[in-house]
């Protein structure tokens, strides 16, 4: 998450996010419960979410590493994060043509899905990374190789070299996509997935609260 205009923290995970311009609202359908733990954290304050109802397309970019299946790990990480709306304001669909993503997830290893946007893209060393560039209080759109159209809101890269079981590949992508939904901090606890360092591979109940406050508020940015 960035947190500066010209370079964001180091963190073992990271979701990129460059200056503000100027501030979007969209309205909450419904009062939510309180978060568990600051979902702007890693955003200088700044709240962001998909607008309501938004039907959200992911695309995975196939890679298999010693039997360990990215697609596979996004597949259940797209439904445990699909089942904590409570208004249908998000829902996410894996796709399968990636000029169509909002959304694409792709290792390391494979080159860069989209052409760069206004904000810097430098994963560094992080194990999991995801961007966004926030232009007058909406995410640009970026364009997928190969594509003239501009489709893309949100990067997810991850580096299977640093998870060695499913379990454990499925836990940062499940991660991953929480900050791609909305959650834009880290959890303290080790027990949630929001944890810096996830090792469950699901949303618990304080994760869920955590998201369904930032649905229930607006947002500073709409993806």
């Amino acid at each position: 998450m960035v947190r500066s205009p010209s370079s964001p923290r180091q963190l073992a995970r990271r979701l990129v996010l460059a200056p503000l311009i100027a501030a979007a609202c969209d309205n909450p359908t419904v009062v939510r419960p309180d978060f568990a733990y600051d979902p702007t954290g890693l955003t200088g304050g700044q709240l962001y979410r998909w607008s309501t109802g938004a039907r959200v397309r992911v695309f995975v970019e196939p890679m298999v590493s010693g039997g360990v299946d990215l697609a596979g790990a996004v597949q259940r990480a797209v439904s445990a994060w699909n089942a904590v709306p409570q208004e249908r304001e998000f829902t996410l669909d894996v796709v399968t043509n990636r000029d169509l993503a909002d959304v694409i997830v792709y290792d390391r290893s494979l080159p860069q899905p989209v052409a760069t946007g206004s904000c810097p893209f430098n994963p560094s060393g992080a194990a999991g990374y995801t961007y966004f560039c926030p232009l007058n209080g909406r995410a640009e759109r970026l364009r997928p190789i190969a594509s003239s159209v501009l489709t893309t809101a949100i990067v997810i890269r991850v580096d299977m070299t640093t998870t060695a079981t499913q379990a454990a590949l499925d836990a940062l992508v499940a991660h991953e996509v929480g900050h791609a939904v909305g959650i834009g901090g880290h959890s303290p606890q080790t027990t949630d997935v929001m944890y810096t360092r996830p090792t469950v591979r699901t949303p618990t109940d304080r994760d869920r609260n955590t998201l369904r406050n930032v649905l229930g508020r607006a947002a500073d940015i709409t993806l």
